[in-house]
């Protein structure tokens, strides 16, 4: 399913969003492509409010396409584990530079399991990192 897209196979443009959410029965994964921001954080809601129907196990947000996300949108991602069977914690996948300096700031990192695409001698893993405990 995409929300909200681009004009552009590269990419959305500047002051857009585009949102595609991929459910499975072990994991709702939604990918965000653009910035998120008070303008384009409403993208984001109609997807959630979804998820919090469905009570998936797992909840990951791939945010590899994120290059800037707000404090509100960081606080609307922290808080979907919520939404969580069992308690469990949204999964934030290959964050950039941008993303992880926010989450870091507010603390919100300590509400997310954070994936990390790491490349080491002829493989690709990603490594699990969590802000608890800090």
């Amino acid at each position: 399913m995409r929300l909200c897209p681009s004009a552009e196979n590269d990419g959305p443009r500047p002051g857009r969003v585009a949102i595609e959410v991929d459910v499975r029965p072990e994991a709702t994964t939604i990918l965000v492509r653009g910035e998120l921001d008070l303008v384009t954080m409403p993208a984001l809601v109609a997807p959630l409010a979804q998820v919090a129907l469905d009570k998936p196990r797992r909840l990951v947000f791939d945010l590899a396409g994120t290059p800037f996300l707000d404090c509100g949108s960081a606080r609307l991602i922290a808080g979907s584990g919520q939404w969580l069977r069992d308690g469990g914690r949204p999964v934030i996948r290959r964050p950039g530079p941008g993303v992880r300096r926010v989450l870091g700031l507010t603390g919100l990192d300590a509400c997310c399991e954070i994936e990390e695409l790491t490349v080491g001698k002829g493989c690709v893993r990603i490594s699990e990192q969590s802000g608890a405990g800090r």
